[in-house]
């Protein structure tokens, strides 16, 4: 697993020896090209692991990343990856559950959620926890929500969420979500 492209291009990440499922190079590739632009954008990496999509988002010109994880083996790898992609000084790591941290209310919105949770996790709770960034203001209006989820699963629609697009990778099917059209939700 390495950093796609930008300021961090080509260097090599490490992973979690357990617990986490990194997106595949070629898939990232594939879903970063679609994203479009990154320069200044704020991003939330949720379930983070290896750090490995805030870190891209970072690499091609976002302005921060808030990376939040729970595990201690992934904390670990997290921190030695952005020591060696040098970007600490536009990071934060939160040592802390997803569904707690989602809890309260973000001091600043964000432009790119990234929601990368295990497979194992069903579709209620990652819907539960993107009706949540809704709700508690964590998405900027113009902002994205990214949802990686096994391929097999049923449609994914959180509340106050419309599907932008939807690509299947193998066994992998990658959704972007954006804020309702006010008019779609009534």
């Amino acid at each position: 697993m390495r950093v796609i492209a930008g300021t961090a291009k080509g260097l090599r990440l490490k992973s979690p020896t357990t617990g986490t499922r990194p997106m595949m190079d070629r898939m990232k590739e594939s879903v970063f090209s679609a994203l479009g632009e990154f320069e200044g954008i704020r991003v939330l990496d949720l379930y983070a692991g290896s750090g490995s999509l805030g870190l891209e988002a970072l690499s091609r010109g976002a302005s921060h990343a808030l990376f939040i994880e729970n595990s201690r083996d992934a904390i670990v790898k997290l921190e030695q990856n952005v020591e060696t992609t040098g970007m600490g000084d536009r990071c934060e790591i939160s040592w802390i559950d997803v569904k707690a941290a989602l809890q309260s209310i973000p001091e600043q919105r964000f432009d790119l959620i990234f929601v990368d949770p295990p497979y194992n996790m069903t579709a209620a709770s990652v819907r539960s926890d993107c009706e949540a960034l809704v709700m508690h203001g964590y998405l900027s209006d113009e902002g994205k929500i990214l949802v990686h989820r096994p391929g097999k699963e049923s449609d994914l629609v959180p509340l106050g969420l419309k599907v932008v697009w939807d690509r299947d990778f193998g066994q992998s099917r990658v959704y972007l979500f954006t804020h309702e059209d006010e008019e779609e939700g009534n």
